[in-house]
């Protein structure tokens, strides 16, 4: 109802499965810079998550809803 009435919310979340999974619309920044602005399936990929954490990730999409999530590939990369 208060997304209907021209409502929105703001969060800083570093869990990018619970980003993707609430967020309409996601903002990546990078060392203070904005990296990709857009919806988690448009925004997040295998190399934005490399460049901007720095570790070995990868992005799958879930087949119920089409969701993006990100699964960790190594402790060290």
């Amino acid at each position: 109802d208060f997304a209907r009435r021209g409502g929105g919310v703001v969060a800083i979340l570093h869990d990018l499965n619970l980003t993707a999974m609430y967020a309409e619309r996601i903002f990546v920044m990078h060392r203070g810079r904005l990296a990709a602005a857009g919806s988690p399936r448009d925004v997040l990929s295998d190399d934005l998550i490399e460049k901007v954490f720095d570790c070995r990730l990868r992005v799958g999409v879930l087949p119920a809803g089409n969701m993006p999530f990100v699964l960790p590939q190594s402790a060290v990369y």
